[in-house]
């Protein structure tokens, strides 16, 4: 028999339905799961689930009677004899994943639970009002939240290019679709669209051989679309454009297949896909778990401890989340703090971050997996399925299962931490203003000596990397001797030519330099692995050594240390006049880093702002595959002006009906609704200006100007402005003057050919018994490191982290 309770609250619940999300992989506040003694407890009022005795209660005083009625949901592991040792096939017919029921791999133990009471009581369908027990079932048999945002992050958002289009085919009689034209591989083939060629591919992940073969016809024959013939099923296709350096979709794969006698709705997928050789190799690729006498290096754990469960491509993410909250300035903000009263946890970034903290810092998840049969037993690692979710959400890039650029993520959970601060009025209350610091851009006319001053506030550097003597070895891969941080520093902070016109002289030919006005306590110090060949975006794996005691002095680049006595100082003259004689300055600021990277290629600046404004400032890999389709442009030189935001808006109020059908034919294409209505929009719903324009930019969110527009009204006026903020740290660097000595404290590796593959690990230098040790954090494992590892850190390093001597973050 229920209590009076559940009796009276009973009519009020309904079946959750099929759009309405019901969390029940961990509690909402921490990373207690159902597999836990007391399982978690989801409230059938909202279908969040939480941690019995601690965050139920704390649901139930934020939402109310109507919430305090729970479905105690328990998970028991199934013994691996019962789902395991089943007769296994002698042969697989084709690649085919088998997804099994919760009912197959687990126990499921369930009652109803009365917070009032304190009270559980069994599921009984006599007992219970109809609609209670319906939802009930309907809970248990709904597929979980996190797991509906994997499952929509792993289709990911392949889309056409522009050789996808009316491709041209020749005919093929000769063909022999089971060994490559040009050597004996028999997997791993691939046909030319546009010829029938049978190439082999590159060698992949995992011991997949190939020649390269489809490539080198490429090269030679210019047939840009090739497609891997056993990835083909009714449902699947990999397909290649050489050219775009892309994997794409072809909207009509299937006509053009039938020209070289292949039915796509009868062949059998026999090979992983692009997708799963990714995720194999992200899983799958350790660094070095050995030590130096090839013994297993050691588990550790406790506070501060703990690892990230591998979501499937999210090691990036996990590296810079480990990062972050191992500085104190990151502890102190989020760490045991109070959760926000908001209605669902999973949708606040300040809920999500305490969460983390919480996880990350208390240790209460550093324990080793009773649960495997493993010699050496490591953590299981807690999930941050809902982070991940929250902070990649509308994110072309983050919402996705594909690798990331750790660096690029870095940037941009900065910039979302920001955002929860922005009505502060002290910068010192932000836990981001320990990495921000002031550049002196000292300015130096070669005819006049007349000097011209600026100062940049921003929050790291990205340096340069020489590259000495190169050889090559027998497998076509490149060596290069390593280099040192000081010449990282000299490279970055060396003078350079530009042109600009002198107020005093009119000479055009001015020196630039680079100083540092104050310094960060935290200096976050990117690496630049990314270097263009033949046009093409290339990783080098160019050794750093890392610095003698890990530390470094920046005093020689200081801008107190390079003052010239009587310096004249030129008339500032910045403005640009425009044709009607009025001042007109942009508004438009580029993403500092990706400016940096795009020059560091050798881009002029005014092509690089015009390519950052048009691929929404997001990131150097977009705003350089928009260089490459511009760089014929007549204009591409002229000065950048930034569009008036009233003329899109006008263009916006007075065109924003499109037609459906229209919409339908972008969406056809791989485009999603939101944009694709955006391009029509813009482009006077002539479809083919939309299809230019969507192919032109890339990383566009969708958002029309109404859309931001209260968003907007809300953060004017509320934020310091940067210039306060400037004035500010000068005032207090100079009464009291920094550190200018800095220590390692963390590094992020990156192993692989590209940033948007290979796996991510963090070496954070972590207090050990009373000791300083490097600790290396690859997913769930957390192990002690030892000498072994150096040359992983000196080869691999990618994102480093230094703090100042004597401040809160100093290394002890």
């Amino acid at each position: 028999m229920v209590c009076s309770h559940i009796s009276e609250f009973a009519p009020l619940i309904q079946p959750p339905s099929s759009s309405q999300d019901v969390y029940k992989d961990d509690c909402m506040y921490c990373f207690s799961t159902a597999f836990n003694k007391d399982g978690l407890n989801i409230c059938l009022k909202c279908f969040q689930s939480f941690c019995y005795k601690e965050h139920d209660q704390l649901h139930f005083n934020k939402r109310g009677d109507s919430h305090g009625i729970f479905l105690n949901y328990q998970k028991i592991q199934r013994p691996q004899l019962e789902t395991e040792l089943e007769e296994k096939p002698l042969k697989m017919a084709k690649l085919e994943i088998k997804e099994k029921t919760e009912d197959e791999l687990f126990y499921l133990k369930n009652s109803l639970f009365c917070i009032k009471c304190d009270q559980f009581f069994p599921i009984d369908a006599n007992e219970l009002a109809s609609s209670l027990f319906l939802t009930i079932e309907a809970v248990i048999k709904a597929t979980s939240s996190s797991k509906k945002d994997e499952i929509k992050s792993w289709e990911q958002e392949i889309v056409p290019c522009r050789h996808a289009f009316d491709i041209k085919q020749l005919k093929n009689e000769n063909l022999n679709l089971h060994q490559c034209s040009f050597c004996d591989l028999k997997e791993n083939l691939w046909l030319c669209l546009h010829c029938g060629s049978i190439g082999c591919g590159r060698q992949q992940f995992g011991g997949i051989p190939g020649n390269s073969h489809a490539l080198n016809h490429y090269q030679t024959a210019n047939h840009p679309i090739a497609v891997k013939l056993g990835s083909l099923s009714s449902d699947s296709a990999d397909v290649y454009c050489y050219e775009c350096n892309d994997e794409i979709k072809v909207p009509e794969l299937a006509k053009y297949l039938k020209t070289y006698k292949i039915n796509i709705d009868e062949v059998v997928k026999t090979e992983k896909n692009l997708t799963e050789l990714q995720i194999d190799q992200n899983m799958k690729w350790d660094f070095n778990m050995d030590g130096e006498n090839g013994e297993v290096l050691k588990p550790i754990f406790g506070e501060k401890l703990t690892g990230l469960k591998n979501l499937g491509n999210s090691c990036y993410m996990a590296t810079v989340l480990q990062v972050l909250f191992s500085l104190k300035t990151f502890e102190n903000a989020f760490y045991g703090k109070e959760f926000p009263n908001k209605n669902n946890p999973s949708k606040d970034l300040m809920t999500q971050l305490i969460k983390l903290a919480n996880g990350l810092i208390s240790g209460k998840y550093s324990v080793p997996d009773d649960s495997t049969t493993d010699t050496v037993k490591y953590q299981k690692g807690i999930k941050p399925s809902s982070f991940k979710t929250l902070i990649g959400d509308k994110h072309p890039e983050f919402s996705s299962m594909r690798q990331q650029d750790a660096f690029e993520f870095w940037t941009f959970l900065l910039q979302k931490i920001d955002q929860l601060y922005r009505t502060k009025k002290n910068y010192h209350e932000k836990p981001n203003s320990i990495f921000q610091f002031i550049l002196e851009n000292k300015l130096k006319c070669k005819n006049c000596n007349g000097i011209k001053k600026s100062n940049e506030l921003t929050d790291c550097l990205s340096l340069p990397l020489r590259n000495h003597s190169i050889t090559v070895d027998d497998q076509g891969v490149k060596k290069f001797d390593p280099t040192t941080f000081n010449e990282m520093f000299d490279d970055w902070f060396e003078s350079e030519e530009v042109e600009l016109n002198c107020t005093s002289c009119n000479s055009k030919k001015f020196t630039k330099n680079n100083f540092f006005k104050t310094y960060p306590n935290v200096l976050i110090i990117n690496a630049q692995r990314i270097k263009l060949e033949n046009w093409v975006p290339v990783k080098v794996d160019i050794p750093i050594k890392l610095p003698k005691n890990n530390t470094i002095d920046l005093s020689k680049y200081d801008s107190e240390q390079n003052f010239i006595e009587n310096e004249v100082l030129l008339e500032d003259n910045e403005k640009q006049i425009d044709e009607n004689n009025n001042t007109s300055q942009s508004r438009f600021e580029p993403n500092q880093e990706a400016m940096t990277q795009l020059q560091s290629m050798g881009f002029p600046e005014i092509r690089c702002i015009k390519a950052l404004y048009n691929t929404g400032n997001n990131s150097a890999e977009d705003a350089m595959n928009w260089l490459f389709a511009h760089m014929d442009d007549a204009d591409i030189d002229e000065p950048f002006v930034e569009p008036s935001s009233s003329n899109i808006s006008t263009k916006i109020s007075s065109n924003n009906k499109v037609k459906q059908e229209d919409i339908e034919t972008l969406s056809s294409m791989g485009f999603h609704e939101k944009i694709s209505k955006k391009a029509l929009i813009l482009n006077n719903n002539n479809v083919e200006l939309a299809v230019a324009w969507l192919f032109e930019n890339p990383a566009d969110d969708g958002n029309l100007p109404d859309d931001e527009e209260e968003e907007e009204e809300e953060e004017v006026g509320q934020s310091v402005s940067q210039d306060q903020i400037i004035e500010q740290m000068i005032k207090e660097s100079k009464a009291n003057p920094s550190s200018k000595n800095y220590k390692l404290k963390a590094i992020i590796c990156h192993k692989g050919t590209s940033i948007h593959s290979g796996h991510y690990v963090a070496f954070i230098l972590k207090n050990i018994n009373g000791e300083n040790k490097w600790v290396l954090f690859n997913d769930e494992k957390v192990v002690l490191q030892d000498q072994a590892n150096l040359k992983e850190m000196e080869q691999n390093g990618y994102v480093y982290v230094f703090v100042r001597d004597n401040s809160e973050e100093d290394v002890q």
